[in-house]
């Protein structure tokens, strides 16, 4: 195990260089000069102008940039906001919390629903559910996530009036210093009657916009996972054992089955911090995706360097973890030692 770690480590490094490297090309493309837009219409002499570029690094050459840049993350300094003049982990940090409850609860609605759904559709295969669920499951996947929160904000918020339009707490009944930077845990805290269930409220249509895609990827995984497992040998001499169904399914395919499934969820994450960008620009969420989206405008080229290279860690530890987890689920699996 500690072998098989050591090689994932490894084989992580190449991409995140290579990710630093696209990044930093990429951003350099993007048309625009960051001077130009920290000053706005006011304008700014050549003097100035030549001034402030020297102050950022932007008039050395292009691979001294990079050089300084990729030193600068390997060292844990992933450069300051040209905007905010706040370092740039700091300003990820604050923000992530906002972004990783979303993205939690997001993927616990989807896990929730997909999984038991997925495992009813192979068990009841060929039969009305089966075909609903994987209709219901194709839409899901194929709705585009800016269409599916508007048409849920028209539905759920502007005509039936049953959830907050955007936010994550109404400030103006509930305000408490954040402790943990989770909405969820700092209404606890604060004590205030209420507070809990209104950012519970909040996060109802963000989660289920967000989830909606990993939901539908979910349930058609579980259920091609399961049907291969149920046509197994093992599967087989249980039932002739006399093993009850809910016990067949439960314990022995279920667990066998749920390999492929850890993986679509650990590669589901990149796709919800990918749609988080677009879930928190539609329903004004303070979280990392809307602080991109903002940097993008504004030419902060250090803000959108570090935000994505910090994110991309993000993901690359999450596929680690369940990478590592596989040998936990089935015994069956042995990683080097």
């Amino acid at each position: 195990m500690l072998r098989h770690l050591i090689n994932r480590l490894l084989l992580t490094l190449p991409t995140f260089l290579a990710l630093m490297f696209v990044t930093f090309v990429m951003i350099r493309l993007v048309p625009g000069d960051p001077i130009e837009a920290r000053r706005g219409e006011r304008g700014i002499s050549p003097e100035r102008h030549a001034e402030l570029l020297k102050e950022m690094g932007l008039d050395q050459p292009i691979w001294k940039q990079f050089v300084d840049y990729a030193w600068g993350i390997l060292h844990g300094d992933f450069g300051t906001s040209i905007i905010s003049k706040t370092p740039i982990l700091h300003e990820f940090l604050t923000l992530f919390p906002a972004t990783l409850e979303l993205t939690i609860c997001a993927m616990a609605f989807a896990v929730a629903i997909g999984v038991p759904a997925g495992v009813i559709a192979a068990v009841r295969r060929g039969k009305l559910y089966d075909q609903t669920l994987m209709g219901l499951a194709l839409t899901g996947y194929s709705m585009p996530i800016f269409w599916w929160g508007l048409i849920l904000i028209l539905i759920m918020s502007n005509t039936l009036g049953l959830t907050p339009v955007s936010g994550r707490v109404d400030l103006i009944k509930y305000y408490y210093q954040p402790v943990t930077g989770f909405a969820l845990i700092d209404s606890l805290l604060s004590g205030q009657k209420g507070a809990f269930g209104d950012a519970v409220h909040h996060l109802i249509l963000p989660s289920i916009v967000l989830g909606t895609v990993p939901l539908a990827v979910i349930a058609r995984m579980t259920r091609s996972a399961m049907l291969e497992v149920l046509e197994e040998d093992y599967v087989r001499t249980a039932r002739a054992k006399g093993l009850s169904a809910k016990r067949v399914v439960g314990l022995h395919a279920l667990r066998n089955a749920l390999i492929p499934v850890i993986t679509s969820i650990g590669l589901q994450i990149g796709t919800l911090l990918a749609g988080a960008v677009l879930t928190e620009t539609i329903f004004s969420w303070p979280g990392v995706g809307k602080w991109l989206i903002e940097s993008i405008g504004r030419r902060d080229y250090p803000a959108l360097q570090g935000g994505i290279m910090l994110i991309s860690a993000v993901v690359i530890l999450v596929n680690l973890i369940v990478d590592l987890l596989y040998g936990l689920i089935n015994p069956r699996i042995r990683h080097g030692k």
